[in-house]
């Protein structure tokens, strides 16, 4: 069990007095406060994204997805210890991807599932027969491995060729809470990366893409349909999208998130309409 630093303890116990009074600018500068002594407290960057983003967390939104899409095949890249793969449907064939699972991923899953233990980069290099992604793509997909921005773009391109026809992509931690938390090194326990360039990567660059972005707790769920298996846009200019993305410093993404990221509203009435526009239907 890790052991807390002790300001991330005063913090958060200063926190929850606040909020009991309902004192929540008092809470917030707490926090803010804490992390400008010390930028290294998870436990504070957590409290902080919940303040800043009320509401269903992403993976209500997992679960809310599964409900209202019932997807025949859900891909997940990153699955860790399968707590997201164990919100599938009974009737949804899942695959996961992860080259370092905890523990037996599929423990908790209710339906048909396989786990396949190697990189996003290696599994989509040879599609593996049995995972039914050649035959009939899938119907629901959520990247959230690697999560530095080439990775995460090499992974919406290889996912999207096996793209069903109305299908829906899920990107995880594409709105950044701070700028400490929002970059390529890995210094914090509570870390984005700067997986958050894919957002206005694709809405630059992929315009027939439908795309919003949900500001839910922890670092917000980015919801992409309109996806063709065909598109060679990416593909063919990845070195140059590099070269322009890569060095895009996180300050407006936290500063002004809406004017980067096209916030939708966190609320699954909104969400449903939003779909129903997107999908066409």
């Amino acid at each position: 069990m890790s052991v807390r630093h002790p300001l991330e303890e005063k913090a958060l116990r200063q926190f929850r007095r606040f909020m009991a009074q309902g004192q929540t600018a008092a809470a917030r500068d707490c926090l803010r406060d804490a992390l400008a002594r010390e930028a290294n407290l998870p436990g504070v960057h957590v409290a902080l994204a919940r303040l800043r983003w009320p509401g269903p967390d992403y993976r209500f939104w997992l679960a809310w997805f599964h409900a209202h899409l019932a997807p025949g095949l859900y891909l997940e890249i990153g699955v860790e210890k399968g707590e997201s793969l164990a919100l599938a449907l009974p009737s949804t064939r899942v695959v996961g991807v992860d080259p370092a699972p905890i523990g037996d991923p599929l423990q908790r899953c209710r339906g048909v599932a396989r786990m396949y233990h190697r990189t996003s980069a290696a599994f989509f290099a040879a599609v593996p027969e049995d995972s039914g992604l050649e035959s009939g793509g899938f119907d629901l997909a959520f990247i959230d491995g690697d999560h530095h921005f080439e990775a995460v773009l090499d992974d919406f391109v290889a996912a999207e060729r096996y793209a069903a026809a109305g299908a829906v992509l899920l990107l995880h931690d594409t709105v950044p809470l701070d700028c400490a938390t929002a970059t390529r090194e890995h210094r914090t326990g509570f870390y984005t990366g700067d997986a958050w360039k894919i957002v206005p990567c694709l809405r630059s660059l992929r315009p027939d893409l439908q795309i919003v972005t949900l500001p839910t707790a922890p670092t917000g769920l980015t919801v992409v349909t309109g996806l063709d298996p065909s598109s060679r846009v990416l593909r063919d200019r990845l070195p140059l999208i590099h070269q322009t993305y890569a060095p895009l410093p996180p300050d407006q993404a936290v500063a002004a998130p809406d004017s980067m990221f096209s916030l939708g509203l966190n609320d699954p009435s909104w969400m449903a309409g939003w779909l129903r526009s997107a999908r066409g239907q």
